[in-house]
């Protein structure tokens, strides 16, 4: 009966450690088809309103397409921090600006430019641009409450620095060797189970006899 136990959760085990290999297959996959996805967004024109307004609806994606953003709403704070890098690869933050000039929710949010320090948030940015850059999707997931767009500019407002654009070369691809890994650590998890098989029978006490 111990042995049909453990058999059964070292099958587990194994089933489990190659489900994760076969996941990181599928997401190198999936990272495959965006890096694509963004070598092929550069050469395409910028947004139009009609198409940013087709992606406002969900009809069409925009993800990684370069845009105008016309960007006036003066002496502004800012509307939040994300965590990213500047072009050098500095970690830091950045440094979000709503182009409403109402103070209402916005749709898009625009890159101002990045900061290694978190308290610009509280200091104040004169914004009165038009940004040019990368159009990033669902910046904050699916929360229906926030920006659906962020923008990403090739410049930065003053004082601050510009901030890392995605590029195809930037999106790491190291699915297959995570998928090696798991794969593995399942092939090792088999062996040793069938080697202490191999070694629990040869010390097993023979059956009485009759």
């Amino acid at each position: 009966m111990t042995r049909i136990w453990s058999t059964a959760v070292v099958a587990v085990l194994v089933a489990i450690l190659c489900g994760l290999g076969v996941w990181q297959l599928q997401r190198r996959e999936w990272k495959h088809q965006l890096i694509t996805q963004l070598e092929q967004a550069g050469q395409l024109p910028p947004v139009s309103p009609n198409e940013f307004l087709r992606a406002m609806m969900g009809e069409i994606s925009i993800q990684y397409r370069r845009a105008d953003l016309p960007c006036t709403p003066g002496r502004v704070k800012p509307y939040d921090i994300k965590g990213g890098s500047n072009r050098a690869g500095d970690g830091g933050f950045y440094v979000l600006v709503s182009c409403r000039p109402n103070g209402g929710a916005p749709d898009i949010v625009a890159v101002a430019g990045w900061s290694r320090r978190p308290d610009v948030l509280n200091s104040e940015l004169l914004v009165d641009t038009v940004f040019r850059g990368v159009i990033i999707e669902k910046p904050y997931g699916d929360d229906p409450d926030r920006p659906r767009f962020m923008l990403i500019p090739d410049a930065a407002v003053p004082p601050l620095l510009p901030a890392r654009q995605p590029t195809p070369d930037g999106l790491p691809d190291n699915h297959l060797a995570y998928a090696g890994q798991w794969f593995g650590l399942a092939g090792a998890l088999a062996f040793i189970y069938w080697r202490w098989l191999r070694r629990r029978s040869k010390v097993a006490p023979p059956a009485p006899s009759p």
